[in-house]
């Protein structure tokens, strides 16, 4: 690697370190420049922690006024004191004084009620971030501060509204966030502190079930059973039965049409299909049926589901060798490659052979993604303590391959009830998500597009959608935001809670209607 390179290499890393919470594909950006329609990973991150700082050091501000609020009160009901004139006409400007600064605060607490992703309900956004709304939100939305409010209600209806009601919100949307983040540790614990036995909220029953759902996602039938037990002691309700949300996304591509083997005569816009389980010996008909194609060379990943621990090596020699060559590739199903290779590199994982990070960056490489390929390229560095090898620009050509619409699978030809039980899907109306949704997934929109098409009541199940990232968010805003602009009302329908509590937080929930799943 050139000192240019490696200069250039050393300097992201530098500002990775000074900046953690910065993707790191954005590290050489300029820092004017905006990503379109305003949507980024990095200012959804900022917005969130800037939320909770200021609203940790509010919140703290205000139980110190509350607390010289009590003491004047108390001090001000000394019934032995015998009042003169001229006590009389301080205490009165005294108590006048505090009255005004009390209904202060309540206006101040009533607007930080709000909470920054659902503050559109009470205003426009285009107003003033100070100014009062038409409706009372701390009704609405003052759980998340319910912590600020002090034992005996006091400062009129505005402060007695937060003293009933618990606080959960904001703890189910931050354990989403971890949990999108792949914080699964963070979010399991955000949950189980709102939910210990001596907590005031212990009795919100969506986050017991958000709870439940997030041990579904992980696929933990053991923390399940604990926690149904102890939900079903404690709020007297029957909880909902096991189901792993891995397991039910990987029987939508069981049930799916079967892919071809590389053997039988290929689907139409392709030359090689790749079958759910890549052996060593599918890698030879892949080597075969590439003899045969002309100068594009196209490949259709959308079947993949795992890739044999003896086919790593030879994939990875061959996409090296592509990526070395002047060839010309065409990839269908890309991201659903990717998804199988990010599952196989786990961070810090030690124990994985590291074949498998040699294999996922060298599909990088071949897909020309330098961004993905040295973040990928420092995790690598990270886990195994050795120096990130460079990248090198591949000298071959590649770009995404749209197969006919008859060649692609119908990964939306199933709608998943409540039960788990996949079935048809009742209209052309209805499509559906599934598994780890990671990255710009592209395709994926492509396909709810072709799927779609101009529905003016697009029905997208989420049953089998278990996790989905903020890049994944984002383009799916976008995706969201341009049916709702054309006057289509888009619903997301049986989402797990943290699933939906994301596309809150996220705003999806300001463009579409979602449904949580029982």
């Amino acid at each position: 690697m050139g000192k240019e390179e490696t200069g250039r290499l050393l300097s992201k890393v530098a500002k990775f370190v000074r900046n953690p919470l910065k993707d790191w594909s954005e590290l050489d950006a300029d820092d004017s420049a905006s990503l379109e329609n305003g949507y980024s990973r990095e200012m959804l991150k900022e917005m969130i922690e800037r939320r909770q700082r200021n609203d940790f050091v509010r919140r703290r501000e205000f139980d110190m006024l509350r607390k010289l609020r009590q003491r004047e009160a108390a001090g001000g009901r000394d019934a032995a004191a015998t009042p003169s004139s001229f006590n009389v006409s301080s205490t009165s400007g005294k108590s006048e004084g505090r009255a005004l600064t009390l209904k202060k605060i309540d206006e101040i607490e009533e607007q930080m009620s709000q909470q920054w992703w659902k503050a559109r309900n009470g205003r426009s956004e285009d107003k003033p971030e100070g100014e009062a709304t038409a409706e009372p939100m701390a009704v609405q939305h003052s759980r998340a501060y319910a912590d600020t409010v002090p034992g005996v209600p006091q400062g009129g209806a505005a402060a007695q509204a937060p003293a009933d009601v618990p606080t959960h919100d904001g703890s189910i949307e931050e354990a989403s966030i971890r949990f999108a983040h792949g914080d699964d540790v963070g979010a399991e614990a955000v949950l189980l502190q709102v939910l210990a036995p001596d907590s005031p909220t212990g009795d919100h029953d969506d986050t017991w079930r958000t709870l439940l759902d997030f041990y579904r996602a992980t696929g933990d039938a053991e923390k399940f059973v604990a926690t149904s037990t102890r939900y079903a002691q404690r709020m007297k309700r029957t909880p909902p039965e096991w189901i792993s949300f891995r397991a039910l996304a990987n029987s939508v591509r069981a049930a799916l049409p079967v892919q071809p083997s590389p053997d039988v005569p290929k689907p139409a816009g392709a030359d090689w299909s790749s079958p759910p389980r890549l052996t060593r010996e599918a890698l030879i008909g892949l080597t075969r049926a590439l003899g045969a194609a002309g100068p594009s060379w196209k490949l259709d990943w959308n079947a993949l589901d795992t890739i044999e621990a003896d086919a790593a090596g030879p994939l990875r020699a061959l996409f090296n060798h592509w990526a070395d060559s002047t060839v010309q590739l065409r990839f269908a199903g890309a991201d659903q490659l990717l998804l199988v290779l990010a599952e196989a590199t786990p961070a810090n994982e030690r124990s994985v052979d590291a074949v498998w990070w040699q294999l996922h960056m060298a599909a990088l490489r071949v897909m020309h993604r330098a961004d993905e390929f040295e973040l990928l390229a420092l995790n690598y560095c990270i886990t195994y303590e050795v120096s990130p090898p460079p990248w090198e620009d591949p000298k071959g050509d590649y770009a995404p391959l749209l197969l006919p619409k008859a060649a692609t699978p119908a990964h939306s030809g199933f709608a998943l009830g409540p039960d788990g039980v996949s079935s048809p899907a009742p209209s052309a109306a209805g499509v559906a998500l599934s598994g780890d949704l990671a990255g710009e997934c592209v395709s994926t929109w492509q396909r709810l597009d072709g799927e779609l098409g101009d529905t003016t009541a697009p029905i997208i199940s989420c049953a089998a959608l278990v996790r989905m990232d903020f890049t994944a968010a984002g383009t799916l805003l976008n995706w969201v935001t341009a049916r709702h602009a054309r006057g289509q009302s888009v619903q997301f329908t049986d989402a797990h809670r943290l699933i939906a509590a994301f596309f809150t937080v996220v705003g999806i929930a300001d463009h579409a209607s979602v449904k949580t799943r029982g």
